[in-house]
């Protein structure tokens, strides 16, 4: 009865531990909130040292280690059992100490997976391998953490689509707003040298020079307003290159 007992004690603790952790990762802002929350849940479970990689694409970002003992956790980061890990996130497949792949691993590893694989959680297993219900909660809780990585990774992407979306209206109103600007004294420009082409012959030198000194003078609201535009990209400002007849 007391085994009994100890055991539905045990069951519902590890239970309200995964139940936690669906709160706490729905509260989490970004994916190293993910990470520790679901790595502190994981020693609540298992009482054992974690190590979580986070993927990036098909490369493992830096360790995160979460420690419930005081033992040095080096010899869990070593290259060998990064080497165990990688396997595991090119897999798909769990790997490491308890298992038939790369069991010389002092860590069990196993992917964080959802439609992709989006970690790699090592846990120092020691001397005591997990019982089968520890495996179906820590299962559990890696699928949780999936869907939140996964949906961390859609609300960002959405938000930086939004900001693209954003950058690009503002492009366009950007190209109006120059276009506008340019083509007016463009028209003016072209207006008097078409007349002077056309007429020329018709006016007096006053007539001339007035025409020719309203090109000069537009050319040089244009130039300023070039200058004032790529000012914030180019060195110096723009500068305009008269012709010696006007």
């Amino acid at each position: 009865i007391k085994n009994q007992a100890k055991q539905a004690a045990q069951s519902a603790y590890r239970t309200k531990v995964l139940f936690d952790t669906n709160q706490l990762l729905q509260q989490a802002k970004d994916k190293n909130e993910i990470v520790s929350a679901t790595s502190n849940q994981l020693i609540k479970l298992l009482r054992k040292d974690i190590v979580f990689y986070l993927a990036d694409g098909e490369v493992l970002d830096t360790p995160h280690i979460f420690s419930v003992t005081e033992e040095n956790l080096e010899s869990c980061i070593s290259e060998n059992e990064k080497t165990v890990a990688g396997w595991v996130l090119k897999n798909n497949k769990r790997a490491g100490a308890t298992t038939g792949t790369l069991s010389n691993a002092k860590c069990l590893y196993l992917a964080v997976r959802s439609s992709m694989v989006y970690g790699v959680v090592g846990i120092v297993m020691g001397e005591i391998p997990l019982d089968p219900f520890e495996n179906s909660i820590l299962l559990s809780i890696l699928g949780e953490c999936a869907l939140a990585l996964e949906n961390e990774k859609n609300a960002r992407e959405k938000q930086e689509a939004a900001i693209l979306a954003k950058n690009e209206q503002l492009r366009a109103n950007l190209l109006r707003a120059i276009s506008h600007d340019l083509r007016t004294p463009l028209t003016s420009i072209s207006g008097n040298a078409s007349n002077l082409l056309s007429n020329g012959d018709s006016f007096d030198n006053d007539t001339k020079k007035q025409l020719c000194l309203k090109c000069r003078c537009t050319v040089n609201a244009c130039s300023a307003f070039s200058a004032r535009l790529l000012s914030p990209f180019v060195a110096g400002p723009c500068q305009l290159i008269r012709n010696s007849q006007f």
